[in-house]
């Protein structure tokens, strides 16, 4: 299962949707999605809860619901074989 792959998208995509993580928030959110989208067409085979989360949470960042996505991309890793559902803060 390529589950790491996704997992890794979404720990970028939470990085890059920090709501103190620079002055070009748009951008950033966009880039998230991208990142996001090419994780779920290469990981199939992940589980269809992580999936779906990670759909929701996409939903939200189009609209600029930056909480909203951020909770439901982490709980979408809760659902992928060996990942932490923290992600450290950064300093």
């Amino acid at each position: 299962m390529r589950s790491s792959t996704l997992d890794r998208a979404i720990r970028d995509a939470l990085a890059l949707i920090r709501a103190t993580s620079g002055h070009d928030l748009g951008e950033q959110t966009e880039r998230a999605r991208k990142c996001l989208a090419q994780a779920v067409m290469d990981s199939p085979d992940a589980p269809q809860r992580a999936l779906a989360h990670v759909a929701a949470a996409d939903e939200h960042l189009e609209y600029g619901e930056l909480m909203e996505a951020r909770t439901l991309l982490t709980a979408a890793r809760s659902f992928l074989p060996g990942a932490r559902a923290v992600v450290p803060a950064r300093a």
